[in-house]
């Protein structure tokens, strides 16, 4: 794997833990993880770790959820959904449709959280690293930095509600071909 998304939350910091990332990262490995859904500004691990892009949740307005993590351990943000409100009137709650099921039952369902949000990361990366497999964890981290990968949404450069911003798909692949 060369991509590996964690949409969980767990306990705090661990030295041992920031050595697997750490690790990770020098074997080319990209971490990407939600940022947490406590609308905290604390630190939250895994995303809060060194060598792990840690995600916020944007809902369709492109505005920080209120459930979302923020604060100096954010990197970027993607859209998380809010399953509260139907602002387009479509009927449906504006979560962002996922797999779900139990008991053997499998449906779509509307979800909301960063752990939606990172999956949309991780998926850009992965695009990103099959147009460029030379790029590593370093490049996206830079590219990130420069605002090659996303919409500035928040105040001017990084900020603590949306880090460097939104992730742009096109921007990032763009950004992925200029550097091979």
């Amino acid at each position: 794997a060369r991509v590996i998304n964690l949409s969980l939350g767990g306990g705090g910091f661990s030295a041992s833990s920031q050595d697997l990332y750490n690790e990770l990262r020098s074997l080319g490995i990209v971490v990407i993880a939600a940022a947490g859904n406590e609308s905290s500004s604390a630190a939250s691990y895994p995303a809060s770790y060194d060598n792990v892009i840690s995600v916020t949740a944007v809902d369709a307005q492109q505005r920080i959820t209120s459930y979302s993590n923020t604060g100096v351990t954010v990197d970027i943000s993607a859209p998380g959904g809010d399953g509260s409100v139907d602002l387009n009137g479509d009927g449906y709650p504006d979560g962002i449709l996922s797999t779900g099921g139990s008991d053997g039952e499998h449906a779509y369902t509307f979800l909301s959280g960063t752990s939606m949000a990172s999956p949309h990361v991780a998926g850009v990366v992965a695009l990103m690293l099959s147009v460029n497999p030379e790029l590593d964890g370093d490049d996206i981290d830079r590219l990130l930095g420069s605002g090659a990968l996303t919409d500035d949404i928040g105040e001017t450069g990084r900020d603590d509600l949306y880090g460097y911003g939104l992730i742009n798909a096109r921007k990032a692949l763009d950004a992925a071909l200029s550097e091979a």
